[in-house]
């Protein structure tokens, strides 16, 4: 079915790999379109409760790979850009939690698509890098994400010098939750998973489409927007039925609504 990913389930994680180690995982069109196809799957599955991008191989992800350039013509780059775009998009909008699972480096794009996500594990082996600008081209894309998390002066550390990153140095600065040996990322993904899936999903959707939904938000219209969202999840029976636990001093019943 899949070209360029592998898809896997373990307990309640889907696992999405990039499996083209060949070219260090790099994501043209077709890869893009697979992987919001997974992403769209594991949505729309029950057992599911967060889902895990990863690598094959040395990278994780090298970056983008432009259909069309630099001998073919503009409309492929075109398409190209927009599908890059819309993937990113996937990301946020999607209905489960994102968790990177860094099994390697992770450049350009690849620190895109890690920021991307709501978590991140990380290989003591893994690195961060934004080289773009050493070959003549600018991390635009990564301006629009990675500018919203990575602050300032940092940013444009890792754009102008181009020299990549540790995962410690990666920690420290926040882009990515913990640092694991190499042969256990995959493994405390999935725990990680594993525990979001004990949570109320519907709480989690609702939840975390308003993180994203109040991000460029000014305060005053965020807490409009939050008041709201609160307003609807407290008439959610996930809510009503977590508040029952609680006084008769048992576990919740999940249902989702």
């Amino acid at each position: 079915m899949y070209n360029c990913i592998v898809c896997t389930k373990e307990r309640t994680a889907k696992i999405i790999r990039l499996n083209m180690p060949e070219t260090g995982n790099r994501i043209g069109l077709q890869a893009v379109s697979e992987i919001q196809q997974a992403i769209r799957e594991a949505n729309e599955d029950e057992e599911v409760g967060a889902i895990i991008l990863t690598g094959t191989g040395e990278f994780f992800c090298a970056g983008g790979a432009i259909d069309g350039f630099p001998d073919g013509y503009a409309m492929d780059q075109r398409d190209y850009s927009d599908g890059t775009v819309e993937f990113q998009k996937a990301l946020y909008q999607s209905g489960k939690p994102m968790i990177a699972a860094v099994n390697g480096k992770a450049f350009a794009g690849g620190l895109t698509i890690v920021e991307g996500c709501d978590l991140a594990v990380a290989s003591e082996e893994a690195q961060f890098g934004l080289s773009e600008l050493s070959h003549g081209n600018f991390p635009m894309i990564a301006l629009a994400v990675n500018g919203k998390w990575i602050p300032k002066k940092r940013l444009f550390e890792m754009i102008y010098l181009s020299e990549p990153i540790d995962a410690k140095t990666a920690e420290s600065w926040n882009m990515v939750n913990r640092v694991v040996p190499k042969d256990e990322v995959l493994a405390e993904a999935v725990r990680m998973a594993e525990i979001i899936g004990t949570k109320s999903r519907v709480a989690m959707k609702v939840g975390r489409q308003t993180y994203y939904d109040m991000v460029d938000m000014p305060l005053s219209s965020a807490m409009v927007h939050a008041k709201a969202a609160l307003l609807g999840l407290l008439a959610m029976e996930d809510v009503i039925e977590s508040e029952h636990a609680k006084r008769e001093n048992r576990e919740p019943e999940w249902i989702g609504k």
